[in-house]
């Protein structure tokens, strides 16, 4: 008779006494064997119990009832200790990853959702996203600033709205970033992709190839400016100028104030001597865009051109004041794109085209000035600062029918 018979009948209670014994040898010495495993599992993985016995008077309890609940209670013990043990394991294992190695990685790269740059309640992305459109993004504002979303490892979701300042069409843009690095269409951080001001390229004023290049602009001028003769005098036009020469900001004002119905939307400021690709400006609106919550004062005094009005005192002549304002709250733009490095290189990407610190560095040591800018007017205005002389090249960017239709479609 096998031993499994055996323990067949001996759950049955029709063993003889002599067997009965036989197995009740057999069950102990396995149970003996099967803690002297689980003690030595325990002392592997480090956990090491006591264990509990409960002592019962044999004549009161009935031998075979005895056996059975002992192997089931040895089984269950043992089976609730690799799985507590197992559990603990995973749950250790994530919340290291989570909470140990994710942020650990994501410390080595930019971190939108970070609060340094001014007070509570902005992100650090609130103030780079606003420095860097108005910047480098000629004619778009930042409208509003939903924020950014941490997805470990050094990804995050961006959410934000801007406006196209001439139509005032809003777009909210939905992005990623990962390790510094855009994820997604150039086109979906930046919508201009192309040159502005009928680029030279890398003929500038000190090239050979400067004057032939300018005569082949100044003929694509002159097919712009007939294209805006034709136009009716309501049209509302919005387009780039490149100056006949450089202003610096207390010129640039009086040219503002003698064409009050031309609106300067952006100046572009000139950041190398040969100026070739790099676009680098600022908005001359007050109210235009999202303006974030206070930034640090002393550092960045001008960030907000609407601070500098109480900053600077206006004072006669009133142009004199309004080139002091300019002048600081472009530094100050200039300045805080140079301290965000990482930001930049995350927003932005390494490029020469926005190399923020070597510009900071021009117009420190040679001032600030124009050459050109992104200006909005109904054709008859855009046709008399055309034939002031104080435009060399000239390029239509968008035309409305009117600047009241524009903005009853976009309001």
């Amino acid at each position: 008779m096998t031993f499994r018979e055996l323990l067949e009948k001996y759950k049955d209670g029709t063993l003889t006494e002599e067997k009965r014994l036989l197995v009740e040898q057999e069950l102990e010495k396995s149970e003996a064997i099967n803690d002297h495993l689980a003690d030595e599992l325990e002392k592997t993985i480090g956990l090491k119990k006591e264990r509990h016995y409960e002592t019962v008077e044999e004549n009161n309890v009935d031998a075979n009832g005895k056996m059975a609940r002992e192997i089931k209670r040895t089984v269950n013990r043992r089976l609730a200790e690799v799985v507590g043990v197992s559990v603990a394991c995973v749950i250790a294992i994530i919340l290291f990853i989570q909470y140990i190695i994710s942020p650990f990685v994501s410390s080595q790269y930019y971190d939108p959702t970070k609060k340094t740059s001014g007070q509570e309640y902005n992100q650090d992305l609130a103030y780079d996203l606003k420095a860097i459109t108005e910047v480098s993004m000629p004619g778009y504002a930042m409208d509003f600033i939903y924020g950014a979303e941490d997805l470990g490892f050094g990804e995050y979701q961006l959410l934000y709205r801007r406006i196209d300042l001439f139509t005032k069409e809003e777009e909210i843009i939905d992005a990623k970033i990962k390790k510094n690095m855009r994820i997604g269409t150039y086109g979906k951080f930046y919508p201009r992709t192309y040159f502005v001001f009928r680029d030279f390229r890398n003929d500038e004023e000190s090239d050979d190839d400067y004057e032939s290049a300018l005569e082949f602009i100044k003929k694509l001028t002159d097919e712009d400016i007939e294209h805006v003769r034709k136009l009716p005098q309501t049209s509302y036009i919005s387009a780039w100028i490149r100056f006949s020469e450089d202003f610096n900001m207390k010129e640039l004002y009086k040219i503002m104030d003698e064409y009050l119905n031309v609106d300067f939307k952006w100046i572009a400021v000139r950041t190398a001597e040969k100026q070739g690709q790099q676009l680098i400006g600022f908005l001359t609106g007050l109210n235009d865009g999202f303006d974030s919550d206070a930034i640090d004062e002393e550092r960045y005094p001008g960030f907000h051109l609407v601070d500098t009005m109480m900053i600077i005192p206006s004072r006669e002549p009133y142009e004199d004041s309004m080139a002091k304002r300019y002048e600081m709250h472009f530094l100050s733009l200039l300045q805080y794109l140079s301290d965000r490095k990482e930001a930049t290189s995350a927003l932005v990407g390494d490029t020469k085209n926005y190399d923020y610190k070597s510009a900071l560095k021009y117009v420190e040591e040679n001032g600030i000035s124009t050459y050109g800018a992104l200006v909005y007017g109904e054709a008859n205005d855009l046709l008399e600062l055309y034939e002031s002389g104080l435009i060399m090249t000239f390029d239509i960017d968008n035309v409305s029918p009117s600047k009241f239709i524009r903005n009853i479609y976009n309001n």
